[in-house]
């Protein structure tokens, strides 16, 4: 609004200003709306960017939004909760507390990373640990996890917020809880030191599914795409997701493997435009 007064009084005072200097009376009336059809076209011109800038700022705020939702989703906390009532139910106090003081972790890292849409990668790794051990001790056997880290990869290093839980999460709902048979879920962290890249390894022997398909793209990982998407958009170098099947077995694909590749000078300063 106040841009648009500016723009107003500036085509204003140059109007007053070429009438005076103008010396005939059609000359004066063709500078008045030649200048009158040019304040039309920047008011209009104004008004389009300040429309963007707005739609830009509701798609951050969505986006920040989703990436709470993802981190907290309600389902998930009504059955942990249900597991720590469980266990005090049992007069298993010992759980109770435990599985209490998981969840209170998850929640803190949640909260503390609204509004950033990068954090550390021990933070990301100690957040799936927590959501994989209340979710193990309510499924049992139906499933367990490996995570293996190379020594030399620096857990100070800057990822995603939640990207890679969100590869983890499908892995396990979509992947293997979708089974009979109790299944695995690997997580591998490396670094390609000749491209300065973090390689993130999430692979499942679960039901195969293409997360890039529209068909089998559940919620948090379309949160994921958008939030790579935006943060690819100020950064030269990309981050990439490729999925592939991890296994044939009698000539069906089994399981999935999500590689995500993430320059380690990567720049996650996402802002909202200001109109």
């Amino acid at each position: 609004m106040k841009r648009n007064l500016i723009v107003a009084a500036v085509v204003l005072a140059a109007i007053v200003l070429a009438s005076y200097f103008a010396e005939t009376f059609a000359a004066k009336l063709i500078v008045i709306l030649i200048l009158a059809v040019a304040a039309a076209v920047a008011l209009l011109v104004q008004k389009q960017q300040n429309k963007k800038a707005l739609e830009s700022q509701a798609a951050y705020f969505d986006l920040k939004t989703n990436l709470i939702k993802t981190s907290l989703d309600p389902h998930f906390l009504f059955n942990a909760i249900n597991s720590v009532s469980y266990s005090i139910h049992k007069d298993d106090t010992n759980t109770a507390s435990e599985n209490l003081g998981t969840l209170s972790k998850l929640m803190r890292t949640s909260l503390e990373n609204i509004g950033h849409f990068g954090h550390e990668l021990s933070v990301e790794v100690g957040f799936i640990k927590n959501y994989l051990t209340l979710e193990k001790f309510r499924f049992k056997e139906q499933f367990d996890f490996t995570f293996k880290m190379m020594p030399y990869v620096n857990d100070m290093a800057k990822v995603p917020s939640f990207s890679i839980f969100c590869l983890i999460e499908n892995a396990l709902k979509k992947g293997v809880l979708s089974r009979q048979e109790p299944g695995h879920i690997t997580l591998t962290i490396d670094e390609d030191k000749n491209n300065n890249v973090l390689v993130v390894t999430v692979s499942d022997d679960g039901l195969f599914r293409n997360p890039k398909s529209d068909i089998d793209q559940p919620h948090n990982i379309k949160v994921l795409s958008e939030m790579i998407t935006r943060l690819n958009a100020i950064n030269d170098q990309k981050i990439t997701i490729s999925y592939s099947a991890k296994e044939r077995v009698d000539g069906e694909p089994r399981g999935c493997v999500a590689e995500m590749r993430i320059p380690l000078d990567f720049s996650y300063l996402l802002k909202p435009l200001v109109g």
